[in-house]
Formats: structure tokens, sequence, C-alpha cells
């Protein structure tokens, strides 16, 4: 993407759109990799261990 002139904000942008049908089939949506499931489970214990227990403290304080 780049600008017309030096001080124009009109761009030209190729849209390319060469998806194939192999390349969607080639990664079934099922089945996930290892590093997939793992951020999902440190995604799951950061909510847990850091965003209860400070969503609790700002209940709490606000209470008082």
């Amino acid at each position: 993407m780049r600008p017309k002139h030096f001080f124009s904000n009109k761009f030209d942008m190729e849209i390319v759109e060469d998806y194939s049908k192999a390349d969607a089939a080639g990664v079934p949506e099922g089945k996930r990799n290892w590093l997939g499931r793992l951020m999902e489970l440190n995604l799951l214990l950061l909510i847990l261990l850091i965003g209860v227990p400070v969503l609790v403290y700002c209940i709490l304080s606000s209470a008082a």
C-alpha cells in the first residue's frame, strides 16, 4: 500500500485473494496442537489466579 504522491492521502492497494480449497482443507478445525491447548490453559489460569481475586478485591473495597 503506497500513496500516489508524497503528500497525498489517496492510497493504491492491491488485494490479492489466492486461497485454494486445498489450503483450507489442510488444517482440520477439530484438531488443535499442543501449543493451542497450552495457551488456553494459561489463559484460564491467568483469569482464575489473577482476574478473579482482583475482581473480588475491587468489589469488597468499594463496599467498605
